[in-house]
């Protein structure tokens, strides 16, 4: 319940759970500090994306620092917080270049990664979040995920590696994804995603097997194991910008498999590589978008879904712990050290695919966020997830073996 008491100037300020959502002292400068922290959002965008109506204070600062032709987007999944800001700033309830979403809109969800996508970056305002953390845990982890890439982005080092691959993989003038994507659209497979959680390994013997029934698509850090067991994919997809990436190549750089990558993806990966090299996210106006989300399992579904997949199967996408592993067993052969990510005492307990609880990091909770995200926006597709880790949201689990038998597809 949110209590309504004066600030120390006389304007009403905001309590929930015994946290105050807007400053106790002066709600309005606070307000505007807010804002200058987020002015980069704000100026010279058409579009302004903002989740946390607060009691909106910072709602009018962003309306001050507004020109006409911009529109700004609040989504509140609290509707008391809706209901006490109409109380406190009824304005920003009748300013026509404001449009405020509450949960009571049946198709929030959709209509907020539709505006996501438009306005293409987000102001969080943290306090307002706080208030859906117990009710909407979901959608709580994806924006406070969100923030977190966010803040790892602002990181100066990882922007001029970011921006230093952009020049270089623009020089080449690869061709763009779309050429790919029209090739692989040609056959009507089912398409297999394959990540590097520790349960590929399990599946590796009946997916060579049956490896003429599917198209492939791996994500780089699983190349090895696929290649180690003579399953040759369809398809490698990159994203990182980092020049580790390049070790996922190592041993295969005169392949004639596709690799697929992002417009800043590792520039060494690419370099090294000596087959067909198709380029995505570019900015150029005809090219076909890939969303990334800032994890490569991600685009590797998308291009899938891109490619006009009616059924998108998910190997090693495990995103926890099995049997105290991380990774497939070639993750050390691959980076040349031993897998860093840890099974202890801070991890978080998620729901499994076999109903039992499994261990995992808060880390792999964000992608499993995004990889739900996407899967939520195309329910055309049927996805199937043969992973043995967490449940994922909108999949049908189901081993790879009964998936082959249900679909005759045993050689």
């Amino acid at each position: 319940m949110i209590e309504l008491e004066k600030s120390k100037i006389g304007l009403l300020t905001g309590k929930f759970n015994n946290k105050y959502i807007h400053s106790k002292y002066d709600p309005v400068k606070e307000s505007k500090q807010f804002i200058m922290q987020n002015i980069n959002l704000i100026k010279d965008k058409s579009i302004i994306l903002l989740y946390g109506i607060g009691l909106g204070y910072h709602v009018n600062e962003i309306i001050e620092n507004m020109s006409r032709d911009q529109m700004l987007y609040v989504f509140e999944l609290n509707d008391e917080l809706v209901e006490c800001s109409k109380q406190v700033n009824p304005d920003i309830f009748n300013n026509e270049n404001v449009k405020i979403i509450s949960g009571k809109y049946e198709k929030f969800y959709n209509a907020f990664l539709e505006v996501l996508d438009q306005a293409g970056d987000l102001i969080v305002h943290k306090a307002s979040l706080e208030t859906i953390k117990d009710s909407n845990e979901h959608f709580y982890n994806l924006i406070f995920d969100y923030s977190e890439v966010k803040k790892s982005k602002l990181d100066e080092d990882l922007n001029k590696i970011l921006d230093d691959n952009f020049n270089e993989n623009m020089s080449h003038n690869y061709p763009l994804i779309c050429e790919l994507i029209d090739k692989l659209s040609e056959n009507h497979k089912p398409y297999i995603v394959t990540a590097a959680g520790p349960s590929l390994d399990l599946e590796l013997n009946l997916l060579k097997e049956n490896r003429e029934r599917f198209n492939i698509i791996s994500v780089g850090s699983s190349l090895k194991a696929l290649m180690s067991n003579n399953i040759k994919p369809d398809a490698i997809v990159i994203l990182d910008g980092k020049e580790v990436v390049r070790m996922q190549l190592i041993g295969y750089e005169n392949e004639d498999i596709p690799l697929c990558f992002s417009s800043s993806a590792s520039k060494w990966a690419v370099n090294s590589y000596n087959g067909p090299k198709y380029i995505f996210n570019t900015g150029k106006e005809s090219e076909i978008n890939i969303k990334t989300r800032g994890t490569v399992a991600v685009s590797a579904i998308d291009i899938a879904i891109k490619c006009n997949a009616k059924e998108i199967i998910l190997l090693g996408q495990d995103l926890a712990f099995i049997d105290g592993k991380s990774h497939t067993s070639t993750f050390e052969k691959v980076y040349g050290f031993k897998d860093t990510v840890k099974n202890g005492h801070k991890n978080k307990l998620v729901p499994g695919v076999s109903g039992n609880l499994v261990s995992t990091t808060q880390g792999y909770i964000m992608f499993r966020n995004k990889i739900e995200s996407l899967i939520a926006e195309n329910m055309d597709v049927s996805f199937i997830n043969c992973s043995r880790g967490a449940k994922i949201k909108g999949t049908t689990h189901m081993s790879l073996k009964d998936y082959i038998e249900k679909n005759q597809y045993i050689v």
